[in-house]
Order: C-alpha cells, then structure tokens, then sequence
C-alpha cells in the first residue's frame, strides 16, 4: 500500500529542520558547486548531478509506493519546473560561477528573497507580503548591494556574469511559482524527483552539445562535488525546498532561507576550502626535501 511521503505531514520540528539544511547546505554548496564548475564541463557536471539525485529520490519515492505523474498537465508542469529551475536557474549560475567568486554568487543570489516574495503576490495561492517583510527584504537587498558596490563596476568587476547570477535567480522564482501554482496530483516527493531528473537530462544534453564530452576529466575535487552537491544539496535540499512550499510562503522562505544568512556560510566554506589548500601545499612543500634527503 503506498505510504505518502515526509513531505506532506507539516510539523514544526520538521520545517526547523527543512529551513537549516537550506540555509547551511545551499550556503555551503556555492564554494562546492564552484569547485565542480572550475574542475569539470560545467553543464554536464551539472546534468549528472541532477540525474543522480533525481535518480535517488525517484528511488525513495518507489520504495514507499509511489507513483509517478500521470497526467499530461503534471508533466507539462514538471517540464516548465525543470526548465525553469535546473536548466535556466542552475545552468545560468554555473557557467557565471566559473568567473566570478562563490561568495559574490551567495551574495547576489540572495536577491531571490526579493523575487520570491513579490512573484508569490500572485497567482491562486497568492499570499500577501506585509510592511514588516517588505521592510526586512528591503534591508538585506540595501546591504547586498553596498557588498557589491565596495568591489566597483568597472570593466574588472565582471558586471555582465553579475547580471547572469541575477537572471539565475529571478528564474529560480519563476521555477517556485510554477511549482507551487501547479495543481499536480502526485506526492510532492515524486514531482521533486521528475523535475530534478528531467532537468538533469536537459542541462546535460546542453552540454553535450556545447561540447563538454571532448572536454571531460576524471578530476578527484571535481567528482567529490558532484557527489556533495548530487546527495546534499539537490537531494536534501530541494526535497527541504519543496516541503517549505508546501507549507510555508515564498516570502518566509526568502526571509528566513534564501537572504544573506546562506551567503555568510558559504563565506566560511570557502574559508575552509582554503585552509584545506594552504594545508595540503604546507604539506607538500615539507615533503619535498624530505624526498630528497631519502634519494641521496
């Protein structure tokens, strides 16, 4: 008999519990998904880590019995979703992240508080956005911008990529109003798990044709992050998003999971990644006469 999935009981540890693995894996995902980007073909990178976790999640839906999407409105649905959501949002994003620094992404992609309040204004399940969110939303934009201010605009700033995270974004919006406005019948599990694989297809396939195959390498960093991001980020995380859609509004989830609080752990992330670094080049440069002394 089909069980339903965790996704649609609402209880208030769970939604704590949703909200932090937004707002610490996400974070930590822009130093890792930049990893993966500068390492590997960005798209295909991506595609396989969206195939894998959709695969995985497809899996877990199977297990407790449920089923697939089936009506042609559902998939038209999933279709725009992963259209929206992988291809445009997550494609756009890892091709400007191999330009421009991880925390500058975080930082940027933190406007998506802005647009998810003011795209869930409308719609069927419009929800109202009050002067005391407006205003909190407010701040932490003003203070984005004064981040990427204090870096200038000149040619060296990389406006145009800046542009791309910021388009990324609003698609990101577009992809959560599609998902929340679309009337589908199956487990939200299993609509996660269709969209993220199909999108995963879609982004891959851009890379296929963009030539990324010619240009794989079996890169050790660039492999452990598809792994991180395939199992951390797009598995728990989007199954984490999904579940606030259900049963919160999209200017809570802004407010709380998507403003400046994920940007600040990716900021140590990335702090981490480069003690690791400073580390391991330590290591290796003691090695070195240590080598030498055995040779001789």
């Amino acid at each position: 008999m089909p069980r339903a999935s965790l996704l649609v009981r609402r209880t208030r540890t769970t939604v704590q519990l949703a909200f932090a693995v937004i707002y610490v894996v996400w974070g930590v995902s822009y130093a890792v998904n930049r990893i993966m980007a500068l390492a590997l073909p960005p798209l295909l990178a991506a595609g396989v880590r969206f195939v894998l976790a959709g695969s995985l999640l497809t899996l877990v839906a199977q297990v407790r019995g449920l089923s697939l999407p089936h009506r042609a409105r559902d998939w038209l649905a999933v279709g725009v979703a992963a259209v929206l959501g992988v291809v445009l949002s997550n494609g756009l994003s890892v091709l400007a992240i191999q330009h421009i620094p991880s925390n500058q992404a975080a930082l940027i992609s933190a406007s998506s508080a802005f647009w998810l309040a003011w795209v869930g204004m409308y719609g069927r399940h419009a929800s109202r956005v009050s002067n005391r969110t407006w205003a909190g939303l407010a701040v932490g934009f003003i203070g984005v911008a004064m981040l990427l201010s204090a870096r200038g605009f000149g040619a060296g700033a990389l406006v145009g990529w800046q542009l791309t995270i910021l388009a990324a974004t609003f698609c990101w919006a577009l992809a959560t109003a599609v998902i929340r406005e679309s009337e589908y019948t199956c487990d939200p599990l299993v609509f996660t798990a269709c969209y993220l694989l199909l999108g995963g297809i879609l982004i891959g396939s851009c890379g296929l044709l963009m030539g990324d195959a010619a240009r794989w390498v079996w890169s050790p960093p660039g492999l452990g992050a598809i792994v991180f991001l395939a199992i951390f980020s797009s598995t728990c995380g989007f199954a984490a998003y999904t579940y606030l859609l259900v049963h919160e509004t999209p200017a809570r989830i802004g407010l709380i999971a998507t403003d400046v609080g994920p940007a600040a752990v990716n900021g140590i992330a990335r702090q981490f990644v480069r003690q690791c670094r400073s580390t391991v080049t330590h290591m290796h440069t003691e090695a070195a006469p240590l080598a030498r002394e055995d040779v001789m």
